[in-house]
C-alpha cells in the first residue's frame, strides 16, 4: 500500500477526520497504518489535537509519529514558527517519514491547509508530497465554490506528477443544495477519471470508523 497525503482545498475542511478514517480503513484491511502530522498549529489547551486523533485511529503511540513542531497560533506553519522563534528543517520531515516506512508502516500524512501552504519557508505541502512520493487524497467542501478550489489543487498536484487517489467532498447537506447536488458530476467531467467520494455531513471524530467503512474503502 502506497503512503498517502491528506490535503485540503483550505483549512477546516475535515482533513483530520478523513485521515483518521483512512487509517481505520487500512487497519481493517490488515495494513500497519499510522498517521503523521509533521507540524501542528492552533493548539488549544485541554482539547484533543489533530495528532491525538491520528494516534487514536492508529492505535499506536510510536514517537516517530509525534509532530516535529506544535505551535499555539492558528497560522500557516512557517508563519507560526517565525512568530515562535523556531525553525523547522524540511529534511527532518522527510527523515521521519523514511523512518516510519523503514519500521514497516504505511504512513498517512496530514498536511496543513492546502497544498501551497508553507510548512517551512520554501517548502510547501506540495514539496513534501513530491519529495516523499505520496499519493494525494484531496478534501474539499461539498458546496458552492469547491469546483474552482479542487480544480486548482488538482492542477498543482499534477504539475508535480503527484498521483491523486481521490477527492472527498465533505459536508453534503441533507437534503443537498443545488451546488452540492451537481458538483460531483461537474468534477467528474473536469477531472477526467479521478475518484470522487461524498460524505453526507461533517462527522465528528468519534464517527471516523463509521466513515471509514462507509466511504474510504473506495479510495484504497
Amino acid at each position: 500500500m502506497r503512503d498517502l497525503l491528506v490535503t485540503g482545498t483550505d483549512t477546516g475542511v475535515g482533513k483530520t477526520v478523513i485521515a483518521s478514517a483512512l487509517i481505520t480503513a487500512l487497519r481493517r484491511r490488515g495494513v500497519r497504518a499510522i498517521g503523521f502530522k509533521p507540524v501542528e498549529t492552533g493548539l488549544t489547551p485541554g482539547e484533543s489535537s489533530d495528532s491525538d486523533l491520528l494516534a487514536r485511529a492508529s492505535e499506536d503511540s510510536n514517537p516517530l509519529a509525534v509532530p516535529l513542531l506544535q505551535l499555539p497560533e492558528a497560522l500557516a506553519p512557517a508563519v507560526a514558527a517565525d512568530r515562535a522563534g523556531v525553525t523547522l528543517d524540511p529534511d527532518l520531515i522527510e527523515s521521519r517519514i523514511a523512518q516510519l516506512r523503514g519500521a514497516g508502516y504505511t504512513v498517512v500524512v496530514e498536511g496543513a491547509g492546502g497544498v501551497m501552504v508553507p510548512l517551512a519557508w520554501n517548502y510547501s505541502v506540495l514539496d513534501l508530497a513530491q519529495a516523499c512520493d505520496l499519493d494525494a487524497v484531496v478534501v474539499g467542501r461539498a458546496g458552492l465554490g469547491t469546483l474552482n478550489h479542487i480544480a486548482m489543487t488538482v492542477m498543482m498536484l499534477r504539475s508535480r506528477e503527484v498521483a491523486i487517489r481521490g477527492i472527498v467532498l465533505n459536508g453534503r447537506g441533507a437534503p443537498p443544495d443545488l451546488a452540492e447536488e451537481t458538483n460531483p458530476a461537474a468534477l467528474a467531467r473536469m477531472l477526467h477519471g479521478v475518484r470522487i467520494v461524498e460524505i453526507p455531513h461533517r462527522l465528528a471524530e468519534h464517527d471516523a470508523a463509521v466513515l471509514a467503512v462507509a466511504a474510504m474503502e473506495r479510495l484504497l
